[in-house]
């Protein structure tokens, strides 16, 4: 599937999410390839809207401490103005998508060389720190020279939790390597930008090959625990190798000899062999538009073979009506048949840049005010230009502030809880238990009797207190919490800043006491939009 197509597939299943839409014919029908070929024919071209010209350049210098006055490893991104916008009033949706990602290195420095203009700068390292933002103007006569503290409001590693990131790609899945992604970064590129991102351990999983073991493995610092993998191409779905040296293939069958019950086995073979390695097995992005890369859904009653699901795939938004959605529904629905699977995210990541789709959005921004005033009705390719008109109206500011939040290296991460050091092998025995939360920001898990998620606690009443930690360098408006009783009761919270120095965060947790007679499993979810959530695993209740 192409870049455009995607971004396209992204967009239809947000609009065919929406209650407005579940019945709109045209809306349900409508699929990326044939919207694209429609707007293709009426000028999209994946290029700029303004011809490609030599701009003039300035020069930034950063340097980044952490609360130790040391140079630490952050994500710094620049939202070039456009005109009219100020400093005061900037908003990330504003119709064009203008950021450019960087990283500091290991020493805090960053040297960036930026088209002349205004530029609002934004500085994090995800979760556990706050969020900096200022403003420079970037102009071919002088250097700019800027130096900041980024301050950490908790320090997870020290209770237990680490985050991580479970699918990224790098060149190995390349042509150069015999793959066939489009990924220029290096293994140790990969490592520094799932640094940058507070990550302190992360799987490099390229594509049909091994061949990046032996880089990833020297990524190892103090503070980052690099697992190998490989993400096994399949005819019926993604397959994650997790700690296994050996090249695990799976056999793609030639037509005559396509059974489902050689399909089956080769699935058993590969999850077998994965696990005698003493390796994770992971289904991935289960349900992907893509036949090959999703899990069939006439092997549903086999699924159980997987150590973990990738319910959250970085390559798409949490998002109703997407695939991750449809994915977290799978999981849910396995949970009510009491099956569980832990669930986790990954990036997916191809790109550390995050500007898979910069162009595309400008040049769609363009079209859609050339055909604005169109009768849709009256011109060639209607019903597909009745869908891009609401992809337009509807979805696409969405859209924007994803692409410009979560499309990079542990944009999506998983948190697990460790007993011991960080360690491969003690990492995947975290996620095969579910001892882990997923985020794209907040921090959320709780506990039960003393019990964190993954637990299968024995209760002997039916009024239970949930200790709920729930922490966020951006806000949060919605606490959920899921239960097979039924429908979530929802919490609207309530902002809490606690000022520090130079920064914010904002402190929902608490205690609530619960009612859990005819419950068997309780999982949370936290939320102000798809940029911004998390979701744990369960605990389960023995009565």
């Amino acid at each position: 599937m192409s870049k455009q197509t995607k971004f396209l597939s992204i967009a239809i299943g947000l609009l065919q999410g929406m209650d407005e839409y579940k019945h709109d014919a045209v809306v349900n029908s409508m699929t990326a390839e044939r919207l694209y070929e429609a707007l293709k024919r009426h000028g999209l071209e994946d290029g700029p809207c303004e011809p490609i010209e030599n701009k003039a350049l300035g020069r930034i210098l950063i340097t980044v401490l952490d609360e130790n006055k040391k140079g630490t490893p952050c994500q710094v991104k620049f939202f070039k103005l456009l005109e009219g916008e100020g400093f005061d009033d900037f908003d990330r949706v504003n119709g064009k998508i203008t950021m450019s990602r960087y990283t500091t290195y290991y020493n805090g420095r960053l040297t960036a060389d930026l088209e002349i203009g205004r530029y609002v700068v934004e500085i994090s390292k995800g979760s556990e720190y706050e969020i900096i933002t200022d403003h420079v103007d970037v102009t071919a006569s002088a250097v700019i020279c800027r130096d900041y503290e980024l301050k950490r409001f908790i320090d997870l590693g020290a209770l237990g939790w680490h985050a991580g990131d479970l699918h990224h790609h790098s060149v190995y899945s390349s042509p150069v390597w015999k793959g066939d992604d489009l990924v220029v970064e290096s293994a140790s590129d990969v490592a520094l930008s799932m640094m940058a991102m507070g990550l302190t351990y992360g799987c490099l999983s390229d594509h049909h090959n091994v061949f990046n073991h032996d880089a990833w493995r020297k990524t190892q610092a103090k503070d980052f625990c690099p697992i190998v993998s490989k993400e096994i191409s399949t005819s019926n779905g993604h397959v994650m190798s997790m700690g296994v040296e050996k090249d695990v293939i799976y056999a793609i069958p030639d037509d005559e000899h396509r059974t489902d019950e050689y399909l089956r086995g080769e699935f058993r073979r590969i999850v077998q062999e994965i696990k005698s390695e003493k390796g994770l097995a992971q289904l991935n992005h289960p349900r992907d538009l893509q036949r090959s890369i999703s899990w069939n859904p006439d092997f549903y009653n086999m699924i159980d073979i997987f150590e973990t699901l990738e319910i959250w795939n970085g390559s798409n938004p949490m998002e109703k009506g997407t695939t991750n959605d449809k994915a977290l529904k799978l999981w849910e629905s396995l949970l009510g048949q009491g099956r569980f699977i832990p669930a986790t995210a990954g990036s997916d990541c191809h790109n550390t840049k995050a500007d898979d789709y910069n162009v595309l959005f400008d040049e769609m921004v363009c079209l859609y005010q050339s055909l604005k005033d169109a009768d849709y009705k009256e011109v060639e390719d209607g019903e597909e230009l009745y869908c891009f008109r609401l992809i337009m109206e509807k979805v696409i500011n969405i859209l924007e502030k994803w692409a410009e939040t979560d499309l990079t290296s542990g944009g999506v991460r998983t948190y697990v809880h460790l007993d011991n050091d960080l360690d491969p092998e003690i990492v995947m025995d975290a996620l095969r238990h579910g001892c882990s939360f997923l985020t794209d920001g907040p921090i959320l898990f709780f506990k039960i009797l003393g019990a964190f998620p993954g637990s299968r606690i024995k209760i002997h009443s039916n009024d239970v207190e949930l200790e709920i930690t729930l922490l966020s360098n951006r806000p949060v408006k919605t606490l959920e919490i899921h239960s097979d009783k039924g429908a979530p009761v929802v919490y609207d919270l309530q902002e809490e800043t606690l000022t520090m120095s130079d920064g914010r965060f904002y402190d929902h947790s608490c205690r609530l006491n619960m009612d859990v007679s005819d419950i068997n499993w309780i999982y949370l979810i936290a939320r102000d939009d798809c940029t911004n959530m998390a979701i744990t695993n369960p605990i389960f209740l023995d009565k």
